[in-house]
Parts: C-alpha cells; structure tokens; sequence
C-alpha cells in the first residue's frame, strides 16, 4: 500500500495547519480532489476530524489553502528564473534570436514544468469557487495576482527595452499567459497528447512562444 494512503502516527505537537495541507496533497496525488474529505485528511494525521476543523471550515477551505501554497511556489519558480533569463541566452543554434525570445521562453518552460510536476495542484489552483466572496480579503486571488505580477514585471522590462513591441504590459502578460496556460492545460489534460513525453511538450512550447514573440515583435 502506499504511504500516501496509511493512517500516520498520532500527531502531538508542531504546526497542525501545515500537517494537515502536507497530507491533503499527498492525498490529491493519489486519488484526486474529487475523492478526498477533510475527516480523510484529520485521519492521516491521525488527530479527529474536529482537530482538523479548527483549522478549516471545510474541505474548500482546505484546498485553497494549498491551491495559495501552490501560488507562492509558482511564484518563487518565476522570480527565481528572471535574472537568469534575461541575463542569459538559451543554449542553442540560432544565437542571434532576440533576448525577449529568451526571457519568454524560460517563463513558459517554468510555467509548464510546474504544472507538468504538481497536476493535482494545477488542477484546482485556478478554481474561482474556491475564492472567498466579493469583499472579504481572498488570500487565493491575492496569490494568483502575485504570480501574475511577476510575469508583468518581466514584460514591462522586455517592451522598455525595445525587445518585445506592446503598448501595455497587462494586456501581453494576459495574452501570454493565455497562450502558456492553454498549451499547458492541452497538453496535460486532452486525450490527443496522452502519450507525449515531456520533452517533446516543451519542445513544442518552445515554437508556440516564438510565435508568440515574433507577432509582438
């Protein structure tokens, strides 16, 4: 049996909310958000069902809780990668494709290789029934806003420069992240690329995106 589905030792102590959110997405890999309850989740950690419900008011609650972690990791992923991308060119033939062509490039590789690493997560992260109502602070809309903050930044930076032509750098992050987070969603969701390998995906990512630049050049 798999770890993923045993009753962990009783827990005592520590950080209870994190525990939980940690179980509750081994859980998701394994059997989906779908077949998943937050008495489920409390068991693997093995304290009560109410334990649990301190923490979450219920499994929603639960799952945006992760779906903002899964934000904050993508986000990371992104930062991390602008300096490098645009401050070092892709290895490859045509050395004398423009910067921009770089930057984009490399986001969309995170972009993909995250999802393509956490689908369970990438399945439910964009869920708009999991934001909490107009007017309450939504710490998920606040998550994903970051994420997309990030991408802006580095267009901004891109169209300043000359590289990339857009008269405002919302609408390119819009429709480039449109454009990523389609071919990423019909790569790993659609029964036409079930049997495509990684590589070969972002291979494919890579010429979506130079399109993509060479229509905005």
């Amino acid at each position: 049996m798999s770890t993923s589905t045993k009753t962990r030792a009783p827990y005592h102590h520590g950080d209870l909310r994190r525990a939980l959110i940690d179980g509750a997405r081994e859980l998701v890999h394994f059997s989906g958000v779908d077949d998943i309850s937050l008495r489920q989740v409390a068991r693997q950690a093995g304290v009560s069902h109410a334990a649990a419900y301190h923490h979450f008011t219920d499994k929603n609650g639960l799952l945006r809780a992760i779906a903002v972690i899964a934000f904050d990791e993508l986000t990371d992923k992104l930062t991390e990668a602008l300096p490098a991308a645009q401050a070092e060119p892709l290895d490859r033939a045509n050395a004398a494709t423009p910067a921009s062509v770089d930057f984009v490039e490399k986001i969309a590789l995170v972009y993909f290789g995250f999802a393509f690493e956490h689908p369970a997560e990438f399945r439910f992260m964009f869920r708009r029934d999991l934001c909490l109502p107009p007017g309450e602070p939504d710490p998920l809309e606040v998550a994903s806003r970051r994420s997309q903050a990030v991408v802006t930044a580095g267009l901004s930076r891109e169209i300043e420069s000359g590289r990339l032509r857009a008269q405002d750098a919302e609408i390119a992050t819009l429709a480039f992240w449109s454009l990523v987070h389609g071919f990423t969603t019909i790569v790993l969701e659609t029964p036409a690329f079930k049997s495509i390998e990684r590589a070969d995906a972002e291979s494919l990512l890579l010429v979506v995106v130079r399109q993509f630049v060479e229509g905005a050049r």
